[in-house]
């Protein structure tokens, strides 16, 4: 370093602390001369030792030279008797900047004295950090009940630009300012008499805030009372940093006096920048932080650079009070990822990758709105802030941080926990594969809701797809066990009568033509559906092995290669075969239906155990081709009282009709299979509430249950957050979500079955009172669910074995996320296929992986990296 002044040489020696800790206590730097103050018992010649080391050539034993001119610093010993504990941090930046830790480490597990400290504070200003404070305060106001609501205390520390203040300032001089509360304390020396000196001064300070729901009052304190006290200052925060034994007093002050005043909480307005009037807060280890930034270059580069100082020696742990970043001024379709990513990346510095999850939520975004460009008056920011999503966002925050809602709470947890989570592993073990005679409730989703709506008043003729684990296997099962298609309809419709054409009697019976390997669990239903058609009076009767026998007929068909033509002659004969050869045809079997009043729809599952290799052979695909295209459109306009309702795995159709599959899939995209992040978190809650008749408290059954009410079941069952509510910790279920997502936006109904199997395979410690599942259960059925998911994935594509096998078997150096092009060497085949299921994503030449696989590939993250993946999987 060029040393060109006496600032130089005192950073050049903060910078080099750790070589002269042990034997220097402090140092005194003057434009002229240096002191040395020596520790106790170490002698003058190892000090001079360590300064010919950090100063080289230009330290000559008596003086340290300056690069300019011939001028230079004299450098003087003294020993100190009497050493100040140097363990205590002084909260400025000038300090910390030097430190290894920016904290008194005596102080991070502690918290405040009185009511939690929350301050707001941003690299730049201009960027919306009074506004996310304001919207605080609103959501605050509107979460709680108004005629039990806590105040809260704002403070408007912004010396420079006290927007607050401005705001809310009435006309007359006010009774008490924020530079009064400096001043006093720089004056005092207890918390408790500054307290009991100016408590009744700040309780008058009340501004009523207009909700919805009604009229809150909170307490504001501006920063000055009159102009002259502002541009002619006597106490700061600073001062305070920097007077004896009083470094950490402001925030201790605040705390007790948000309690005096009955607060809930402290809010508080900082200086923008790197500013030492707001340092003294912002290293205090026990306010909670806000850092609000813009996603310009500027205010994004400031940010990271704040976040620097202020993670150092800051453990990321659940009970941390972790800085979090809103991230302000996100215009529509605007791509925040590589925002967040840096900004995340400054925390996992100090963080071990078990506990990555910490960062899930440490970035908020807060959409741009034009109406909030321009603070006027309180009542109308109030206003504007409704409806938006910038609010919304912030209305979380407040909700899930700082409202702990009845439900939650230990007294809302009625039912043994050992109760809920045996009954919750039978019966998620019992339906893991939709195995089981046992009745069952089915969950009307959107895409049952369709294929009721379409064939209400009709015999359905349709492809049903979704994935291996969307529950098509379940369906079939449950349409069968009604044995009628109608009293499925009505079961679904909640006994609802189906109405039915003038002069119609007929009815529609549901007969197994194939079925899923899995339907040995079943039998019963099947031979009561078979049962049932036979008492029918039909000259052609159904054996009880009809799903068996004609498996077993296309197995022999497979093995030679047939055209599309040829296949539909021989499904029509399976279909055939199953009345023991009673008919001759379609056209024969449809006339004695007719006449009989009679309608049947077969079922046909477990395609994929008969046609393999779909991917491959054409022969595969001409059969799959004649079946759901071909003789479906022949039976939609031939045969009136024989349907089809094929249940077919989504990469069968798109590997066999390669030729108009987007036609296809849109025919049938209404009632294909699908789980969103929504109908997910609704199937656990239901599926919970199956398990345990007396979990679900709401009125409203669950399948038009509203997000809220949905949210609120499951957090009595998995907590608000893997964690207590007011922890750093991730969202329960978005996490969870996530690591059981793939990136088509996809999980199947199976996943969300078998996590609520292994994460109650054993009952756990009750860390919380609040949930019945606990955050170790969950990490840890998370993980097991990845390995299942991982060999039903092999099974399901087999194209997909050999590139997971690159991946399991490749070094532990190559597996980190994003990986580049090279790091593979994916074919084109290998990409597409990888990223037409949602195993793979490429986003600017980075290759990304979905929670549901890195798990069980063991794959790490590269810092930062963690949030993309979770933003392309929950978009």
């Amino acid at each position: 370093m060029m040393l060109y002044t006496w600032k130089d040489i005192e950073r050049e020696l903060l910078l080099n602390k750790d070589k002269w800790h042990g034997v220097i206590y402090d140092t005194e730097i003057y434009t002229d001369e240096i002191i040395i103050h020596l520790k106790k018992g170490q002698s003058e010649e190892g000090a001079k030792k360590i300064l010919r080391e950090i100063f080289r050539e230009k330290y000559d034993g008596e003086k340290i030279l300056l690069d300019l001119s011939a001028e230079y610093l004299g450098v003087l010993f003294e020993s100190d008797e009497n050493e100040e504990n140097d363990n205590v941090v002084t909260p400025l930046f000038r300090n910390v900047l030097y430190q290894k830790t920016a904290y008194f480490n005596e102080l991070i597990e502690k918290e405040l004295p009185g009511v939690p400290v929350l301050a707001f504070h941003s690299y730049k200003g201009g960027v919306g950090r009074t506004l996310s404070l304001l919207a605080f305060v609103k959501a605050w106001s509107e979460l709680n009940n108004l005629e039990s609501a806590q105040k809260l205390l704002v403070i408007d520390a912004d010396i420079e630009a006290p927007g607050i203040t401005w705001l809310t300032m009435k006309q007359e001089e006010t009774a008490f300012s924020f530079l009064d509360l400096l001043e006093v304390t720089q004056e005092k020396d207890n918390a408790d008499e500054i307290i009991k000196l100016i408590a009744d001064k700040v309780s008058e300070l009340t501004v009523k805030i207009e909700t919805e729901r009604g009229r809150a009052e909170h307490i504001v304190l501006p920063t000055y009372r009159y102009v002259e006290q502002l541009l002619d200052m006597y106490a700061s925060p600073e001062s305070l940093a920097i007077s004896y034994n009083k470094k950490y007093i402001l925030a201790e002050v605040l705390s007790k006096l948000g309690k005096k005043v009955n607060a809930g909480l402290v809010l508080i307005d900082l200086r923008a920048g790197l500013s030492e009037f707001s340092a003294p807060l912002l290293f205090d280890p026990r306010v909670k932080k806000y850092i609000v930034t813009s996603t310009s270059y500027q205010s994004v580069k400031g940010t990271e650079i704040l976040l620097q100082q202020l993670n150092k020696g800051l453990p990321l742990n659940e009970n941390s009070k972790i800085p979090e970043v809103l991230l302000t001024m996100v215009q529509n379709g605007m791509n925040t990822d590589e925002i967040v990513s840096e900004l995340v990346a400054v925390y996992h510095s100090n963080i071990a990758e078990s506990d990555d999850s910490i960062t899930d939520n440490i970035v908020t975004e807060l959409p741009f709105a034009s109406e909030l460009v321009h603070l006027e008056t309180l009542p109308k920011i109030m206003a504007n802030l409704s409806g938006r999503d910038f609010y919304k966002n912030i209305c979380e925050i407040v909700k899930n941080s700082y409202m702990v809602s009845k439900e939650t709470k230990s007294d809302g947890l009625k039912i043994s926990r050992n109760k809920v989570i045996s009954n919750i592993h039978e019966f998620a073990a019992n339906q893991i594969t939709a195995e089981g005679d046992g009745a069952f409730e089915v969950l009307m989703t959107e895409s049952i809701q369709n294929l009721i709506r379409k064939y209400k008043n009709s015999i359905p003729n349709t492809v049903i797809m979704g994935a291996k684990g969307a529950g098509k296997t379940f369906l079939y099962r449950e349409i069968l066990r009604e044995q009628y298609w109608e009293k499925f309809v009505e079961r679904m419709s909640k006994n609802e009568p189906v109405s039915k054409d003038p002069g119609d009697d007929t009815c529609i019976l549901a007969i197994p033509l194939l079925a899923s390997g899995n339907a040995g669990g079943f039998t019963g239903v099947i031979k009561n559906a078979i049962i049932g058609y036979n008492k029918c009076g039909m000259k052609g009767e159904i054996n009880n092995s009809v799903y068996v026998d004609s498996k077993d007929m296309l197995l022999m068909h497979v093995r030679k290669t047939h055209d599309i033509l040829e296949w539909k002659e021989i499904w029509k004969k399976v279909i055939l075969s199953a009345f023991d050869k009673a008919y001759h045809s379609l056209a024969e079997l449809e006339e004695e239906l007719q006449y009989k009043h009679i309608k049947i729809v077969f079922l046909l599952d477990g395609l994929e155990e008969i046609f393999e290799h779909t991917i491959s052979s054409e022969n595969e695909k001409n059969a799959i081709r004649a079946l759901c295209r071909d003789l479906v459109d022949e039976m939609k306009v031939a045969y009136h009282h024989v349907g089809l309702m094929i249940f077919l795995r989504k990469d069968m159709a798109r590997d066999s009709l390669t030729i108009n599959y987007e036609q296809f899939y849109s025919l049938y995209r209404a009632v294909e299979l699908q789980w969103s992040n929504t109908e997910a978190l609704r199937l656990a809650a239901w599926l919970t509430s199956q398990a345990v008749p007396d979990f679900y408290l709401g009125n409203i059954p669950i399948e038009i249950a509203s997000g809220e009410v949905i949210e609120e079941t499951l957090n009595r069952l998995w907590g608000v957050k893997l964690g207590k509510p007011t922890s750093n910790e991730a969202n329960s279920s978005r996490w969870i979500l996530a690591a059981l997502s793939d990136f088509n936006g996809q999980l199947q109904a199976r996943d969300i079955i078998r996590f609520l199997e292994k994460a109650t395979d054993h009952v756990g410690k009750a860390v919380y009172d609040d949930r019945y599942l606990m955050p170790t259960e969950i990490r840890k059925a998370v993980s097991e669910c990845s390995n299942d998911k991982i060999g039903e994935i092999r099974d399901e594509i087999k194209a997909l074995g050999p590139i997971f096998d690159k991946l399991e078997q490749a070094s532990e150096e190559k597996k980190v996320l994003p990986f580049a092009a090279d790091t593979f060497n994916f074919t084109q085949a290998e990409e597409k296929i990888m990223k037409q299921e949602g195993y793979l994503k490429i986003d600017n030449d980075r290759y990304y992986l979905p929670e549901i696989i890195r798990h069980a590939l063991k794959f790490k993250y590269e810092k930062g990296a963690r949030p993309k993946v979770l933003s392309l999987l929950l978009k």
